[in-house]
């Protein structure tokens, strides 16, 4: 019984901190092409934190946005991401590691025979990548959120069933959001 009073007093004084939350619209970085991202904060508006969101890729082949084929792969993935805020009032480092799920199509044109003939097969299934995040974040009194960074990324080259393969330079990220 003393345990569960521990507790309930431990989540009351937790609760009485407001925690931070916002809601933004992001451009390239985990979501590809763009996204949109809830960020919540464990306690306070510094500290550990998470956020998870929703974005669509489109790209060339299995490499979203450079590619030599004509090959085209398209999806929709959903972050989520726990990070870390560093710094003091309204301007702080922003850490953070995560993984990217989604759900791809990927349309492949075969060459036939013949001159400039190609037959296309569309493949779809799950991919995913991990990625990391070094950002800068801005929150204005006002509650306007700008948030700018690298979010490189990891996957896994498992014969190219996961429909998606990343480059380092299609990882840098700006996002404008509103705190709730």
């Amino acid at each position: 019984m003393t345990l569960i009073l521990v507790l309930l007093a431990s989540l009351a004084a937790v609760a009485q901190e407001a925690t931070e939350r916002s809601v933004s619209i992001e451009a390239l970085g985990v979501h590809n092409v763009v996204g949109i991202n809830f960020d919540s904060r464990f306690k306070g508006n510094h500290g550990f934190g998470f956020r998870v969101g929703m974005g669509y890729a489109l790209g060339n082949g299995k490499h979203i946005y450079i590619s030599p084929s004509g090959d085209k792969t398209q999806g929709f993935a959903f972050p989520l991401e726990v990070n870390y805020l560093l710094g003091k009032n309204d301007q702080k480092l922003e850490l953070g590691l995560g993984a990217s799920l989604g759900y791809y199509s990927e349309r492949i044109e075969f060459p036939t025979i013949g001159a400039h003939q190609y037959m296309p097969v569309t493949n779809r299934g799950f991919g995913y990548f991990v990625f990391g995040n070094i950002g800068y974040r801005l929150h204005t009194r006002s509650g306007l959120m700008l948030r700018a960074g690298w979010a490189p990324s990891i996957n896994f080259d498992d014969g190219g069933t996961h429909y998606l393969h990343r480059r380092l330079l299609t990882s840098l990220y700006i996002a404008v959001g509103w705190r709730l």
